[in-house]
């Protein structure tokens, strides 16, 4: 199974949060299972970072590629088929951050399981999104 970390599990990871579940932990630490994070959460976190909603003391937003790599996390981008094609994914009531939007459209289309604990993202199973926490 391959994964992709949610917006708020990378700045979790940033910062050595607790907030993280025991078994998110697991997947993310074993190195024999293959852990993403997106350009997306990178544009998130970025744009909350500067408008003061998320203040990470201990590193630089710059260095959270690398970061994650060194902790055997990459990096995908946004490709051209997950752009265009987003409009597939249904608007569900309540939910209507781009960002957690196109993460799940990622997930989705890639078939991979998205590591989140936001409960609005439940009501996307019926998407095809496959969620752990």
């Amino acid at each position: 199974m391959i994964y992709l970390i949610d917006s708020c599990v990378v700045a979790w990871l940033m910062t050595n949060s607790n907030m993280i579940s025991p078994r998110a932990k697991e997947i993310i630490t074993d190195p024999h299972i293959d852990v993403y994070a997106s350009t997306v959460s990178f544009w998130e976190l970025s744009l909350k970072h500067s408008l003061g909603k998320l203040l990470i003391n201990e590193v630089e937003i710059e260095d959270f590629e690398e970061i994650l790599f060194d902790m055997g996390i990459a990096v995908i981008g946004l490709n051209e088929r997950e752009s265009l094609s987003f409009y597939r994914l249904p608007a569900v009531t309540g939910h209507r951050d781009p960002f957690d939007r196109m993460l799940i459209w990622q997930a989705i289309t890639r078939g991979m399981t998205l590591i989140s604990n936001d409960e609005a993202f439940q009501n996307y199973r019926a998407f095809g999104l496959r969620l752990v926490w």
